[in-house]
């Protein structure tokens, strides 16, 4: 059983509204002096890819666009946009956009430096040494990929959705900025609200590092439940649970806005540490059968991946009742723990995510091979306060059908 834990996240983070108007003088001043932008055409179309160039520019940096970015991108897209990288020559790849144009930026670094295809790093550190760096630059309030050590894409061959995990795909700078959302829509305002939700309370109620079983000698990505990634967490649940709502209906609002967008950005690097459990194994699968938003898929799971979780840990399940805004006082650790799963349900009712698998096109056939999919999602499956064996999965996977 370890005695050590590790934190990690960006390497920089630089936090505020007009914060990405300084993205020319810090890659300046770090002696950076052509940057490849990865985006996608809504970007270009709201004019915040401008902005950036404009930043670049005022610093003599010079910049070339990627803007093939798609909402569910897999390997051919990662692969288009190092093509690109290849003929500019950037010493700086920055993601703007959602997780997703993130995500593309983290793995093209890779590409980019290191030659191959993205499928050749699928998986957990195979990545060999550095990659060019990536500045992260969300316009959503989410994913928190900003900070983390993981990027999700599409393997093509497979028709699954796979994650990069490698230390050398954080991104060296993070710049979050609460203006950049203001224009984000109202239904991927919700599903990347509801991601950052699920993201801190996977990180505040999985195991402990201290009853991770890690074999010797290896680095895992996750290291479990941590001091550090707790405080993040409880923060992050806090604020979603004062502004998501706020955010979703009136989108203006830019007291909402930046609280979600750090909320976001405190659970990346909560769960980026500590680790992710059943929801995010689950919505995999989920996500391959349905093509739906990751946010959406995780976001209708937790309830149904908490109710399974309560025995394990009503004591944590009961304060998260409470930071997103319950009276539980005086309730046993039981009743309000289990007052967690409706507080869920309700601010995924009141903000439009679907409450049941059935409302997204899952079927009953579907069932069994998703979570017999999921469990093979062992980064993820052996992070749960209890076990999640393919039974478990299949059950939890029908309550919420």
């Amino acid at each position: 059983m370890p005695n050590t834990w590790r934190f990690s996240t960006a390497d920089e983070i630089l936090f505020g509204p007009g914060a990405a108007q300084q993205i020319g003088a810090e890659a300046r001043f770090r002696g950076l002096n052509n940057a490849l932008i990865i985006t996608d055409p809504n970007m270009v179309k709201a004019g915040l890819v401008d902005g950036i160039r404009a930043s670049l520019d005022q610093a003599d940096v010079g910049s070339d666009v990627f803007e093939g970015g798609v909402p569910e991108p897999g390997t051919a897209t990662v692969n288009a946009a190092a093509d690109v990288a290849r003929a500019a020559k950037p010493d700086v790849i920055i993601g703007l956009g959602g997780g997703s144009n993130m995500d593309v930026a983290k793995v093209a670094a890779a590409v980019y430096s290191h030659g191959g295809s993205a499928a050749d790093y699928i998986g957990e550190n195979k990545i060999p040494s550095p990659t060019v760096p990536v500045f992260a630059v969300p316009t959503t309030a989410g994913t928190g990929s900003e900070v983390t050590a993981v990027a999700v894409i599409e393997d093509e061959a497979k028709h699954l959705k796979l994650a990069v995990s490698s230390a050398y795909v954080r991104p060296r700078l993070a710049i979050v900025d609460p203006l950049l959302t203001l224009s984000c829509p109202p239904k991927v305002t919700a599903e990347s609200g509801m991601d950052a939700l699920v993201h801190a309370v996977e990180a505040y109620t999985i195991i402990s590092h201290g009853a991770l079983d890690v074999p010797a000698g290896t680095r895992q990505q996750f290291s479990g439940k941590l001091p550090i990634s707790d405080g993040l967490a409880e923060r992050a649940i806090k604020l979603v649970g004062q502004h998501l709502r706020a955010a979703v209906y009136q989108p203006k609002n830019l007291e909402a806005r930046e609280g979600m967008h750090l909320a976001a950005l405190l659970a990346g690097m909560a769960f980026s540490s500590a680790g992710l459990g059943a929801a995010h194994a689950l919505q995999y699968p989920v996500g391959a059968v349905t093509h739906t938003p990751h946010g959406l898929g995780t976001g209708l799971l937790l309830p149904y991946v908490v109710e399974y979780l309560l025995p394990s840990s009503p004591d944590a399940f009961a304060e998260i009742a409470f930071w997103l805004g319950e009276d539980v006082e005086g309730m046993s650790a039981a009743h309000a723990s289990a007052l967690c799963v409706e507080t869920i349900q309700s601010l995924k009712r009141d903000i439009g995510i679907p409450m049941r698998l059935r409302d997204i096109g899952v079927r009953e056939e579907h069932i069994r091979p998703m979570a017999e999919q999921a469990v093979t999602y062992q980064r993820l499956a052996r992070m749960s306060p209890r076990p999640l064996t393919i039974d478990a999965l299949e059950g939890i996977l029908r309550s919420a059908l």
